[in-house]
């Protein structure tokens, strides 16, 4: 065997790399390779002494602890990591960087060696366990001195998921031109399409060997129009005349649907209905969840915005823009701008950590929300997968996913609460203008009132001040109060301070939303403490200042001639000039520093993102681990094709135009396979919420971008493209079962007939309220949770809601309108499988098990309605006799619930149950029940 001296100079071969572990001459191998040039060495000029430190120190460990998991000559390369080159530790593995020269904390090795967290220990428990401190500090210091390594050649590349490859994934290629007329439909299908769609269908059949059925009956078709565009049943008097006119005029029966569909579409219960779908996808939700789970009062406004942005058919395009960058935009007048300042709590709505200890985690935590709802809902993507390390599927990278975060780290999010234990976390919220004349839940306070809150605060204030002033630096405390005492000051402070921030001077109640709005373009500097004098300001929802009733929160005041314009000036409309300045702020603040926080002045630590900046990347997703800045932008594969640097401003507006731009290839095919799986139980492609390569492929390829393009051409409208879809014959197929075809496609991918599904929960809940002539169509002002004010949700103390209230919630307005919030629902609902609102939910769960059967049969709800739809019967059909009425009203109920007639063997069954029980109200009000309990209610054909 060679000894060590004769073997090269490069140091790579792995003979010399075992025998180097024992050899007792190793010092005198590491003065001799000093002798070595750097050009010899490699590129990297190491001097004598960073080259002896590291065969000494480092590489004997390396080969001893690592490299039988970390190196070319592993079985297995765990991780994706190599440390036997000089470029393989530098470049890292799936986390990251395993060494940055100079940089302890962007270092993963440190991290893993000093065991730092638990799912980060190398080497592992059962392989040795954790090295030795020195050994850990020659680390450390090796890292320091630049992390000097003479190991030069190419690293092994480890197999990882091939972006190239998922860059051809279907969703990310450009929407094809479809030529519809080129279609080849078989034979036997040539006369039956009435569409282009119905053509697009029927070009598929032929190679999966199905034949459509026959058309639906006129009342079922009926019916699935009434719930899919309204979410309610037909009226007696809709069925009635439908029956007539499709009955009397056989000729004119696509010109009576067309009818009925353009009346359903321009009513208000299409626009409770549709938006109610919309509501899913934005998980929207009226409180924070998580362990405070406090109220959001004001999230009703967003729901209110959703509802009548599908009554006024607004374009889809400017639908998307208001609700990432609507504070940006122009408006024409007041209500304008109060529309598009309501529409950003798309962004304030989900799920919050508001009892967060960390406020860098909790901002990083934030945007993380962010990313994920707006990738997800209008893009079908899953890029807060990128979060920790490059998306494992998907072509999006870490570096993408941060591009991304300092888009929305630069968005200052105002959800509205006073915060939790202390005050923590907590946001303002944004003014609307007054002219806008929009409603207000709440009734203010007299001047009695805001003096007796204001005297409170100053007196809460002075104590707080004087606690922590006594408490710093590990002072003894002399004033009595406990730990205990002085979170719930901090608790009333907070609370007081966001009730003055509700009103106006007068008393009278502000109009107040959630939102975003961009940061300040420099860290804003901490106020001096007593700044405020009693009468001169009054802290805003948020506890910022307000002076002269102007908006609130740590902000900019928003401007009212227009859309505010962080950091210069933009094209209207448009993204920032080219030419501009780069806004990037610098580096994040430290955590940690303080920061301007309240009217007391008291310093609050920084969550390092209190002015618009670029994000660093944090390797393996952990705040302690911060990398390189990632310059703000927008990935061209989740744009415009080429990827948007972000000049000035947080980069929202150019995120929201990139999104439906012309380039698109996402926003479009994403929004119109949601349509059809809202009309058809079932996406062209199965999941709605992922486009990506872990999704499914498109049933119908050409369908889909037929539709998109189709879509786009008309302005971006989701009415149209429902009139389109109804209007089909696809759409209007019987869901009846062929023992044949369903063979041959058992999941209905071919569309050969149409798919029976279960009404959703609040279609059974309004369904119900309809039938019986109990359903209140007005919208009630508001909400529940708005009426209730501010506080956590079923605490013990400072209450805004209990749990039972929003359990037993009571009343006869559409679904819509009840209380949402994530931690319980009202009780019918949650036997329906309602959306979970922590995140986008495209497509619900649609579950048919005995409990639901059960409860039908148990509801004081189900029993109310019952008996007010047969007392409804009795009045409309009193008859000369018992026996002369029974038909009448049998018919009446039927088509009250069933929508239809009752087929001879029910109406025997319903005779025996009355002759039996009398022809009484009880005996009625069960046939009722009965039929309320039925499968067939339950479901839509």
């Amino acid at each position: 065997m060679k000894s060590h001296q004769q073997l090269p100079g490069s140091m790579m071969n792995d003979k010399y790399e075992w025998r180097y572990r024992f050899h007792p001459a190793c010092k005198v191998v590491a003065l001799l390779m000093g002798l070595i040039s750097s050009t010899a060495i490699g590129q990297e000029k190491i001097s004598q002494e960073q080259l002896q430190f590291f065969e000494t120190k480092i590489r004997p460990v390396l080969v001893d602890k690592c490299y039988a998991c970390h190196s070319e000559k592993a079985g297995e390369i765990q991780g994706g990591l190599l440390l036997d080159t000089r470029e393989g530790i530098r470049r890292g593995g799936d986390s990251g960087a395993a060494v940055v020269p100079g940089n302890l904390q962007a270092s993963l090795l440190i991290s893993a060696i000093r065991y730092s967290s638990d799912d980060l220990e190398m080497p592992p428990k059962d392989e040795g366990g954790k090295l030795a401190e020195n050994i850990i500090r020659d680390f450390e210091t090796w890292v320091r001195m630049g992390a000097a390594d003479p190991r030069d050649g190419a690293s092994k590349v480890v197999t990882r998921h091939d972006t190239s490859q998922a860059r051809q994934w279907w969703s990310y290629q450009p929407l094809k031109s479809v030529k519809v007329s080129s279609a080849k439909i078989a034979t036997q299908h040539a006369d039956w399409p009435l569409t282009d769609i119905d053509r697009l269908v029927a070009a598929q059949w032929q190679r999966t060997g199905v034949s459509p059925v026959a058309d639906a009956e006129p009342l079922v078709l009926l019916r699935r129009l009434r719930f899919d565009l309204t979410g309610l049943p037909p009226t007696s008097e809709e069925i009635a005349y439908f029956e007539q006119q499709w009955n009397s005029q056989p000729d004119l029966r696509n010109e009576l649907i067309e009818k009925v569909v353009e009346s359903l579409l321009n009513s208000r219960e299409y626009a409770e209905r549709w938006g109610r779908h919309w509501l899913d996808v934005a998980r929207y939700a009226e409180s924070s969840g998580k362990d405070a789970n406090l109220v959001y009062p004001h999230a009703w406004r967003y729901r209110d915005y959703v509802i009548d942005a599908f009554e006024k058919d607004k374009p889809f395009d400017q639908f998307v823009r208001e609700q990432i960058a609507g504070d940006l935009l122009p408006a024409k007048n007041d209500s304008q701008r109060a529309d598009q300042l309501i529409a950003t709590s798309f962004l304030a709505i989900g799920e919050i950590p508001i009892n967060e200890r960390n406020p860098r985690q909790f901002a990083v935590d934030l945007a993380d929300d962010q990313i994920a709802v707006v990738t997800q809902a209008f893009l079908g993507q899953t890029a807060a997968c990128a979060r920790c390390h490059d998306h494992r599927f998907d072509p999006v990278s870490q570096r993408d996913y941060t591009a991304l975060a300092g888009i929305f780290l630069s968005t200052e999010t105002k959800y509205g609460t006073p915060g939790a234990v202390g005050g923590r976390n907590r946001a303002g919220l944004v003014e609307l203008p007054a002219k806008a004349g929009l409603p207000v839940v709440g009734s203010g306070l007299s001047s009695a009132e805001i003096r007796q809150k204001q005297q409170k605060l100053e007196r809460l204030q002075q104590q707080q001040r004087s606690a922590r002033a006594q408490r710093a630096n590990g002072g003894q405390a002399t004033d009595g109060l406990s730990d205990f005492d002085v979170v719930r000051i901090s608790t009333q402070v907070s609370q007081l301070e966001f009730e003055l921030g509700y009103v106006n001077d007068d008393g009278s109640a502000k109009a107040l939303a959630m939102g975003v709005s961009d940061r300040p373009s420099s860290t804003p500097q901490p106020r001096r403490p007593g700044v405020n004098r009693p009468g001169a300001t009054r802290p805003g929802p948020g506890g910022g200042p307000m002076p002269g009733g102007r908006p609130n929160g740590p902000g900019r005041p928003q401007q009212p001639g227009g859309p505010m314009r962080p950091g210069g000036p933009r094209s209207p409309g448009g993204p920032a000039q080219p030419g501009g300045p780069r806004q990037t702020g610098g580096p994040m603040q430290q955590p940690g520093e303080p920061m301007a926080g309240d009217q007391s002045g008291r310093r609050m630590r920084s969550s390092g993102f209190e002015s618009i900046a670029d994000s660093p990347l944090f390797l393996r997703g952990s705040i302690e681990n911060v990398g390189e800045a990632v310059p703000r932008g927008v990935p061209g594969l989740l744009g415009a094709g080429t990827d948007i640097a972000i000049r000035q401003g947080s980069g929202r507006l150019e995120l929201a135009n990139a999104l439906v731009s012309a380039e698109n290839t996402l926003t479009s095919r994403v929004i119109v396979n949601r349509v059809w799986h809202w009309m058809f139980g079932r996406g062209l492609v199965e999941s709605v919420d992922n486009f990506g390569t872990t999704g499914g492929q498109p049933s119908h390829p050409e369908l889909l971008d037929y539709l998109a393009t189709r879509f786009v051409r008309n302005g971006w409208s989701i009415k149209q493209l429902i009139r389109d879809i109804t209007l089909s014959r696809v759409y209007r197929l019987s869901s009846s079962y062929d023992e044949t075809y369903f063979a041959a496609d058992p999941a209905n991918t071919m569309l050969w007939r149409h798919n029976s599904r279960r009404l959703e929960a609040e279609e059974i809940r309004d369904g119900m309220l309809a039938a019986s002539g109990r359903l209140n169509r007005q919208p009630p002002p508001g909400s529940l949770i708005g009426r209730a004010g501010d506080g956590p949700i079923g605490g013990e103390r400072l209450q805004a809601v209990t749990l039972e209230q929003i359990e037993g919630a009571a009343n006869d307005f559409r679904s819509i309108y009840l209380p949402a919030t994530r931690s319980v629902k009202p009780a019918l609902l949650s036997a329906f499988d309602p959306p979970d609102n922590s995140a986008t939910n495209g497509a619900r769960d649609a579950t048919n098990v005995p409990a639901q059967a059960l409860f039908m049969l148990n509801s004081d709800f189900v029993a109310d309605q019952s008996q007010a739809l047969a007392d409804l019967a009795l009045k409309a059909h009193p008859g000369a006799s018992p026996q002369s009425s029974f038909d009448e009203r049998l018919r009446f109920v039927f088509r009250q619930v069933l929508n239809r007639d009752p087929s001879q063997a029910e109406s025997m069954a319903a005779k025996s149950l009355v002759k039996a029980n009398g022809n009484s109200r009880a005996a009625w009000t069960s046939i009722v029940r009965g039929l309320f309990g039925s499968a067939e209610f339950r479901f839509v054909d």
